[in-house]
């Protein structure tokens, strides 16, 4: 690091730019382009580095830090110094989440197509406390299969054709300044989106929870409000809906006994590589560029129940919806525990061709 605080980070911007994904989740193609070790080896041995490897530290600390290297680049002749306000903010979220998300040791979770299509036809109870969504890991990335990206819409009417790719999820506890022994927990919901295989760009929700009483639903209105404005409009639709999807990953996940399947295919092929000669190690290590470590959640398959509904003649086939809330338990009633109901296909015996749509619909907190 330079005198004046300031690093060059020029080296690292060029390993940044992500443009096609080969098939690959986000922070995963922009680790296997060399972008961490690029930026590992401009900055491990700075104050800089150590700080942002810390819990503690929320992304967009990091992203505020490499959104001033970038400013102060704005005079030099480089292409980065090129950059106008919008570009240099663009690669400052990219930069800031990936790196929050490998120094915080990522996960990417993925939902199985069953899972997907349960949580699709399901809603939330909105008075339910947002203590329970709780991300599992210090920091993941939440994929997206084709379920939920075909019926979640990016909130951009400009761009009809651009899908998700997936969603960054830090959870940071964090001290408050000028107030000794005082935190502030944020949840802050980076989306991604991609167009024919390539990078599309983000949108960034950042909201603050004391993880005690404020529940799912006051949660969701504080963040939106702040993103989309009007809550009738297309963007505020569109992206609750996208909200709520992740809400409802996590919720499965706090359940007693979700089904979740680790796996750590990026590990083993190291491990693998680590006996070999250098000529096998290296085509080891090439196959595994794909690879990454990673968790499956959701059965394999749809429960026999979901398809078991009946009722009156004359009725298209169509999704009960289900639905997470707190159920009463323990001796008197007196303790309460979260459930999942799972939705509901009526008349599954009539269905010609595929599975019918899930409706968009705004569950209200029960009574």
């Amino acid at each position: 690091m330079t005198v004046d605080g300031m690093v060059n980070i020029g080296p690292a911007l060029v390993s940044s730019h992500v443009t096609r994904l080969f098939g690959r989740p986000y922070p995963i193609q922009f680790r296997e382009q060399g972008a961490i070790e690029a930026w590992t080896g401009t900055l491990e041995n700075t104050g800089l580095w150590r700080c942002w490897q810390s819990p503690a530290t929320p992304c967009w600390e990091i992203r505020r830090e490499v959104l001033r290297q970038l400013e102060c680049m704005a005079s030099s002749s480089t292409i980065f110094g090129q950059l106008d306000a919008e570009e240099r903010l663009r690669l400052a979220f990219a930069v800031s989440m990936n790196l929050k998300y490998h120094l915080g040791q990522g996960t990417v979770i993925e939902g199985t197509p069953a899972l997907e299509t349960l949580l699709m036809n399901s809603d939330v109870d909105l008075g339910l406390p947002m203590s329970m969504v709780a991300p599992p890991y210090r920091a993941q990335y939440l994929r997206f299969g084709e379920t939920a990206t075909q019926y979640l819409k990016v909130p951009n009417p400009q761009s009809p054709d651009h899908v998700f790719d997936g969603v960054f999820c830090f959870l940071t506890r964090y001290p408050l300044l000028n107030e000794p022994g005082e935190y502030c927990w944020t949840l802050e919901l980076i989306f991604i989106t991609k167009r024919a295989g390539c990078y599309g760009g983000h949108v960034a929700l950042l909201g603050e929870t004391d993880r005690g009483h404020v529940t799912v639903g006051e949660w969701l209105d504080r963040v939106l409000a702040s993103f989309t404005g009007e809550t009738g409009s297309e963007l505020h639709r569109s992206t609750h809906a996208a909200v709520s999807y992740v809400v409802r990953i996590f919720l499965y996940m706090a359940l007693k006994q979700p089904r979740m399947l680790p796996h750590r295919d990026y590990d083993e092929a190291i491990r693998r590589a680590a006996g070999l000669g250098e000529r096998k190690r290296a085509k080891l290590l090439q196959r595994a560029a794909g690879r990454y470590n990673g968790i499956i959640v959701g059965p394999e398959a749809l429960p026999s129940a979901a398809a078991a509904g009946k009722t009156v003649c004359g009725v298209a086939p169509h999704w009960r919806r289900g639905h997470f809330r707190m159920q009463a338990c323990g001796a008197g009633n007196a303790q309460r525990k979260l459930i999942f109901v799972a939705p509901t296909l009526i008349h599954a015996d009539q269905l010609q061709g595929k599975v019918p749509e899930p409706k968009s619909y705004r569950a209200g907190p029960l009574q």
